[in-house]
């Protein structure tokens, strides 16, 4: 299973909303570190599945840029505030401890990856911003030729080692799960993403 949409949770109050929404557009035009940021090429490996000459070569054969993916941890008052309107819910998958801020910017698209399984293998986004208005979410498996070669956490893996599975568009306020541990990648990107993602540390 690759993914799932939660309808019947209701969305945040709009009034949170647009106070996450301008902490993390702030940071972003503030050029705010992010507390974590993941957009990396694999250049030197030749057994990895993840391979280019250079980070240009695989942008050029796309004809876009790549982006990446970061979190912004969320000031204490406002993540109060989303505990306990979760808390209230009482739903038996959204009910969080902790919450970040993740933002999908710095180009087009962010490439096919896989993120590290000691960190996330699956979880949970509200989407606040979606980037466009056919932002799509999209799931791969590795080619049979390339099976052999070396998968790695974090690093782009070129769209002509993998073959497509699955591709959802993943509205705005709004929970969706995803298998984080399977290659997936989000494409058709205009501006800048924003989502929370919820953890219980």
């Amino acid at each position: 299973m690759y993914y799932k949409k939660y309808l019947e949770i209701p969305p945040l109050p709009q009034a949170i909303k647009q106070d996450l929404i301008k902490v993390a557009t702030d940071n972003v035009e503030n050029k705010i570190p992010c507390v974590a940021w993941f957009g990396r090429y694999e250049t030197t490996n030749k057994q990895s599945i993840a391979f280019v000459e250079h980070n240009k070569q695989f942008e050029e054969s796309n004809g876009l840029e790549s982006g990446g993916v970061g979190f912004y941890s969320i000031p204490l008052d406002l993540h109060k505030q989303l505990v306990s309107f979760y808390q209230k819910l009482n739903h038996p998958d959204i009910n969080f401890t902790h919450y970040w801020l993740q933002i999908v910017t710095g180009g087009n698209f962010v490439g096919p990856h896989v993120d590290d399984p000691t960190a996330r293998t699956d979880g949970f986004l509200y989407i606040l911003k979606s980037g466009g208005s056919n932002v799509q979410t999209t799931w791969y498996e590795i080619k049979t030729e390339f099976s052999h070669l070396i998968p790695e956490n974090y690093t782009v893996i070129p769209y002509s080692k993998l073959n497509q599975i699955e591709t959802h568009c993943l509205e705005e306020d709004m929970w969706h799960w995803l298998n984080f541990n399977k290659i997936h990648g989000v494409t058709n990107q205009e501006s800048l993403r924003i989502s929370l993602w919820g953890t219980y540390q």
